[in-house]
């Protein structure tokens, strides 16, 4: 008979110890709550002063993307345009002048001297382009890496804020999840485009320079070739990793919302009085906890929309103007410009796809975390 009277005695004491634990973080997370609602007088909207300062450094906010009207949306996006087809424009109206250009003189040479001095003249107009060109993708380079760098420095800064976020919504193993794959691998993929992704891109300007001069030697299925398969690289790891973060996440809020069921019930059978009502007002307090979590994860995607759309639109118009410009050379006889072009509008896609790559990584990991458990 002592044996039962013992354990229920165990049980008795589990139960009055989690029934405290759970008081006190009920105890605690509404003082986290009354002190982010008092520095909401000071600009903070509500959000503790760690969360608030993420917040800040990003371009836009959670409320001002909900309150933008159509006729806001329509002027930021004229501006975005405005600012990231000027240099492409111009780049087009270059090219063609030079290429009508080029095919008249191209033309008066035929006729009235030999066939050599009409491909001397194709060369010389190919390096011309190539000139052209050369200083833009050089500059596109640039921005890109600065792009990248810039998120990375942000992502660094963000990552632990966002996990103790996660954490007080109850997501433990997301936020391990966050803080340590999703982190790892961000660095990672940031690290290898900085530093293999881009020097690779000028080893292929020059290669297709010197596929378009040189009279022996063809390097444009080659350079192809290398363009096809870094991207096909590119769409693997951004599978492989949006499946393993996907399941990751699904399991580990499984086991988070688990773990939450689980103290709700001890907290709300432990305490015979108080306990349903103080289950009842955690509930809420995490509801708010996770309406913040939504609030905090925007950042990142706003600070990432801010550095890659641009970006991305500039390398899709400057696609367009390469392959606008080997339409013309072919049109004119530039045999040497429209293979030149055409490896460049190649380059330019392989700068679409690390864009759309680095950014699908972040977005995607954060709305993953943002979306598990707000149902539960």
């Amino acid at each position: 008979m002592k044996e039962p009277l013992h354990s229920r005695r165990i049980w008795k004491r589990l139960a009055c110890l989690a029934a405290m634990l759970f008081c006190v973080a009920a105890a605690g997370v509404p003082a986290l709550a009354q002190e982010a609602a008092g520095d909401s007088g000071s600009g903070q909207s509500g959000i503790p002063e760690e969360w608030a300062q993420v917040t800040q450094e990003a371009p836009m906010t959670a409320g001002d993307f909900s309150g933008m009207t159509l006729s806001d949306w329509l002027e930021k996006g004229a501006e975005i345009l405005r600012e990231s087809l000027r240099e492409p424009l111009r780049l087009l109206a270059r090219l063609c002048g030079l290429l009508l250009l080029a095919a008249v003189g191209k033309s008066m040479c035929t006729e009235r001297t030999s066939p050599e001095l009409a491909g001397l003249v194709d060369t010389v107009v190919t390096l011309a382009v190539f000139t052209l060109c050369s200083s833009c993708m050089l500059a596109l380079t640039g921005v890109l890496q600065d792009a990248i760098e810039t998120s990375r420095v942000y992502i660094i800064s963000f990552v632990p804020v966002f996990a103790s976020v996660l954490t007080a919504c109850g997501q433990v193993g997301g936020a391990a999840l966050y803080s340590g794959f999703f982190f790892g691998a961000a660095m990672v993929m940031a690290d290898i485009l900085c530093r293999v992704g881009l020097p690779l891109t000028r080893v292929l300007l020059a290669l297709n320079a010197t596929a378009a001069v040189g009279s022996t030697l063809d390097l444009s299925q080659l350079t192809a070739s290398v363009c096809r398969w870094t991207k096909w690289l590119l769409t693997f790891c951004a599978t492989v990793f949006g499946a393993l973060i996907g399941l990751q996440g699904i399991f580990a809020q499984s086991a988070d919302t688990l773990a939450l069921k689980t103290g709700k019930f001890l907290l709300s059978s432990g305490v015979p009085v108080v306990g349903r009502a103080i289950s009842d007002a955690m509930g809420s307090v995490l509801a708010g906890l996770k309406m913040l979590k939504g609030t905090v994860g925007f950042a990142v995607i706003a600070v990432i929309a801010a550095s890659f759309l641009p970006l991305l639109i500039q390398c899709c118009a400057y696609h367009l103007v390469f392959s606008a410009g080997n339409i013309v050379a072919s049109a004119t006889g530039g045999t040497k410009s429209a293979k030149l072009l055409s490896g460049l509008s190649d380059c330019v896609s392989l700068y679409i796809s690390m864009v759309v790559f680095f950014s699908l990584i972040v977005i995607s990991s954060t709305l993953v975390m943002i979306l598990l458990g707000n149902g539960g």
